[in-house]
């Protein structure tokens, strides 16, 4: 299973996103099956996510070019642990989740090994918000070959360009930003999380941006993901579809 790393000291618990091709024609069961457990199941998700000792869970429908995915952004305290128990739980609604997962992705979560999570390669810095917080996932392969470029691009980022990529995330509202690699049979997948008052707005922006840094930003990730966010701007966000928090623990007085 690959490790689900960290970048310097930026996080506490940790966090994985992971993609997973939806079946041809299984889009509107993907959305069904949300919708059931954010709604008629809720409280048996809720209870199933509290066992595992996941603390966060987002999920998000993205239509790309080979086909529409289902992302999964889960954070916990040991995520590892977490899915070993998903996989080996008999739990009547696990079982379940495990059964219509299969039904529409083609993963069977009973086998451990099913699980590739992304692996955590980059984290921006923390900015603070006045509002509220609004989270978007959605993948950018990585192209053949360049997986190590693209890994050394990230570093820059945080190191020979950390300045010019802060006032970034400030132009655009940005509260946070992470990138992971996950390792697929259809080659090297990123997925960028990121946070912020309208991130899926902001994104539409910088690909209209003429700021200097911007345009390089984007040959860059045109050159290392094959995307053009130029006429990626018209594409309709990535949905999301699930959006759960686990409650603060209660502190004895």
């Amino acid at each position: 299973m690959p490790h689900v790393g960290k970048h310097k000291e930026m996080m506490v618990m940790a966090a994985t996103a992971t993609v997973f091709h939806i079946l041809p024609g299984k889009t509107p069961e993907c959305l069904e099956f949300n919708r059931i457990v954010t709604g008629d199941r809720h409280a048996d998700h809720e209870a199933s996510r509290y066992r595992l000792g996941i603390t966060l869970e987002r999920a998000w429908v993205e239509t790309t070019n080979a086909g529409d995915v289902l992302i999964l952004y889960y954070e916990a305290e040991n995520l590892e642990r977490a899915f070993q128990l998903l996989t080996e739980s008999n739990d009547p609604y696990d079982l379940w989740y495990k059964e219509r997962f299969l039904a529409i992705t083609g993963v069977d979560l009973n086998h451990f090994e099913a699980f590739e999570p992304g692996e955590l390669v980059f984290e921006s810095p923390h900015l603070d918000s006045t509002g509220p917080v609004v989270p978007l996932a959605t993948v950018l392969p990585v192209r053949p070959g360049l997986k190590t470029e693209w890994r050394q691009w990230l570093e820059d980022l945080n190191v020979s360009h950390a300045k010019e990529f802060r006032a970034h995330l400030e132009r655009y509202g940005f509260t946070v930003e992470r990138f992971f690699l996950q390792l697929t049979p259809r080659g090297p997948m990123a997925i960028l999380y990121a946070e912020g008052a309208d991130p899926a707005g902001s994104i539409a922006s910088f690909a209209r941006s003429n700021h200097p840094f911007d345009a390089w930003m984007r040959e860059e990730m045109l050159y290392l993901n094959g995307i053009d966010f130029i006429r990626r701007a018209t594409a309709p966000p990535p949905d999301l579809v699930l959006d759960w928090k686990a409650k603060p623990k209660r502190v004895a007085a």
